[in-house]
């Protein structure tokens, strides 16, 4: 099973969009105790609707001073400080961001880095998903708090289009 830390936002963007689920099926999900607390922070039904297969990991003393350090850059938030360190520490496969910043951190870090969007395409591409669905699931994504400029909406469409060749 693939090893995935993941930060606030696709695990915000997918929930909001019903499609949470994903994330399951892609791997083994961690998360530091920051991200737990900030989507407890937006959704305060989080602790009763909280999945037992998300994995929810605290940071050791230095490690979350160097969170903090990287949160005080002012380039990230501490949610996503601590994923990019507690993946430093897990080594994950993914590292899963939809935040611009967090995504080019962690590809400077080595990282494979992937969006809720990348989730919805890896859905589609591995079967998860008909055709019709991955629309519907990119249609839901797009009404989420989660900014997708026409562009890349467009650009996802016709990848799937190429994914189930139509």
């Amino acid at each position: 099973m693939r090893l995935i830390v993941c930060d606030t936002g696709p695990i915000l963007h997918l929930k909001e969009a019903k499609l949470l689920n994903l994330l399951k099926k892609a791997g083994t999900i961690y998360i530091p105790s920051m991200v737990d607390i900030e989507i407890n922070e937006i959704s305060s039904a989080w602790e009763k609707q909280k999945p037992d297969w998300l994995n929810v990991e605290t940071l050791s003393p230095n490690e979350t001073m160097q969170a903090e350090s990287l949160y005080l850059s002012g380039l990230l938030d501490f949610g996503e400080a601590e994923a990019i360190i507690l993946a430093k520490r897990l080594k994950p496969e993914w590292f899963l961001t939809d935040d611009t910043e967090a995504r080019i951190l962690a590809k400077s870090l080595g990282m494979e880095v992937h969006g809720s969007l990348g989730i919805v395409l890896w859905s589609a591409a591995i079967g998860h998903f008909s055709y019709t669905e991955s629309i519907n699931a990119l249609d839901s994504l797009s009404k989420t708090s989660l900014w997708i400029s026409k562009d890349i909406l467009s650009q996802a469409q016709k990848a799937l289009k190429t994914i189930f060749d139509t």
